[in-house]
């Protein structure tokens, strides 16, 4: 990995779209405001942005750990800064420091990522297609069910 900074930034910008709101699987939209998940996704994508140009050829990141404490809501069509700062970089680990602004200059949250670099076949390895096939469910798993389908 090619050193990174501790202080240096990456900024994402977004608005607030409709698909970015409290929308939950089996209890469908329960507020229509910035969801808390959508902010730890946009947390690490502002991290990933980070990263990605310190990479190496033959390298990857991965996301190991977000937190999110979300302190004010936003709403459709609202401007977002998010800005994840590095605040540590040990044992091939970036840890960032990220906040959410909007346009008005309140803060809407805040947190950390965490993303680890490893040899890129690794992380295929680990997350790929081949990885998904090979799981196997433990005996008296409460899933009914084969855990792989044929490869098409």
């Amino acid at each position: 990995m090619i050193p990174i900074p501790v202080g240096e930034t990456a900024v994402l910008d977004v608005v607030v779209a409709p698909s970015h709101t409290v929308d939950f699987d089996e209890m469908g939209k329960v507020h229509p405001v910035y969801a808390t998940y959508t902010m730890a996704k946009h947390f690490e994508e502002a991290g990933r942005k980070l990263l990605v140009p310190h990479l190496e050829a033959g390298e990857a990141g991965i996301g190991t750990a977000v937190s999110v404490e979300h302190l004010a809501p936003s709403w459709v069509g609202d401007a977002i800064r998010v800005t994840a700062r590095a605040v540590e970089v040990r044992d091939g680990r970036l840890t960032c420091e990220c906040r959410a602004t909007d346009s008005y200059g309140r803060d809407l949250g805040r947190g950390t990522t965490v993303q680890a670099v490893l040899p890129a076949d690794l992380v295929e390895a680990r997350v790929g297609e081949d990885a998904r096939l090979s799981r196997e469910r433990p005996p008296g798993s409460l899933f009914a069910g084969p855990a792989r389908t044929a490869r098409s």
